[in-house]
């Protein structure tokens, strides 16, 4: 065993390092050389790369105390440092191992590999992006088509009401009351029964026309009730987007939800229509 020694004061004691020292090489020998099959020579490569890593870790610590450290010694014994000594002789030998080279190429193959990883999984993604935004492309389309066919049987009136039933849904949507195209036929219901889809519509004759504050617009509000549940931009109560917006924004803020509204529930329970 190679000794790696720092002498010491009588006083100190001694710290020996200890690194193993090959035996000589045999006649015709020549270091790194290794007769191994192609699919052992990476893991080989590995192995020798880890193992010299060591090697000279542990010939840090001893130069540290020493002052001297060759790492030659280990590297010899794992085949990964070529033995000059021996200049004659055959070499017996199927692979020549370069560490530099060798460990340069199985990097690049590793590269390789991730890399058309990477291109196949981006092309799975890729794919299925396309995918699904062709089904929601589909989907869309379909529900175009189906909401033709439907309005084909309709008036032009209901047509219109319901456009601007579902611009005012999208921007109540947007400021986040929980209503969606599943609420346009109540919503159309109540603008029938309250004003027969007009939007001019004024109401002089009920409690609020007496008192002072007629029902106005689509969906009969009076000006408080419009100034307190209106949104910001729609200001005008005549504008059905606007009565819409304040009218919706009224029935859930009063009664929770359109199945509590009293004229839609009047209606289910076959007793009629109640303003609300």
């Amino acid at each position: 065993m190679a000794r790696h020694a720092r002498q010491k004061n009588a006083s100190e004691q001694t710290t020996v390092f200890m690194l193993p020292v090959p035996p000589p090489p045999p006649p015709g020998y020549q270091g790194a050389h290794r007769v191994e099959a192609e699919r052992v020579l990476p893991r080989r490569i590995a192995s020798v790369a880890v193992a010299v890593g060591i090697a000279s870790g542990a010939g840090a610590g001893a130069h540290a105390m020493s002052g001297t450290f060759s790492p030659v010694a280990g590297g010899l014994d794992l085949g990964g440092v070529p033995d000059n000594t021996v200049q004659t002789g055959k070499a017996d030998t199927a692979n020549a191992i370069n560490l530099g080279s060798e460990t340069v190429r199985i990097i690049r193959q590793e590269q390789q590999a991730a890399m058309q990883t990477f291109n196949q999984v981006s092309g799975v993604a890729t794919n299925d992006y396309a995918a699904r935004k062709a089904a929601e492309e589909k989907a869309a389309e379909d529900a175009r088509k189906a909401q033709e066919a439907a309005d084909a049987g309709k008036s032009p009136k209901q047509r219109q009401v319901e456009g601007w039933i579902r611009e005012a849904i999208k921007i109540m949507a947007a400021n986040g009351t929980p209503v969606s195209e599943a609420n346009v036929a109540d919503i159309y219901t109540i603008i029938i029964k309250e004003s027969n889809g007009n939007p001019n519509a004024i109401n002089t004759w009920d409690s609020n026309a007496v008192k002072g504050t007629p029902s106005k617009g689509l969906m009969q509000c009076i000006d408080p009730t419009f100034q307190a549940h209106k949104l910001p931009g729609h200001n005008d109560i005549y504008n059905p987007v606007d009565n819409i917006i304040c009218g919706v924004r009224y029935t859930f803020s009063r009664y929770g939800s359109f199945e509590r509204h009293p004229g839609l529930a009047g209606i289910r329970r076959g007793t009629g229509y109640v303003g609300y």
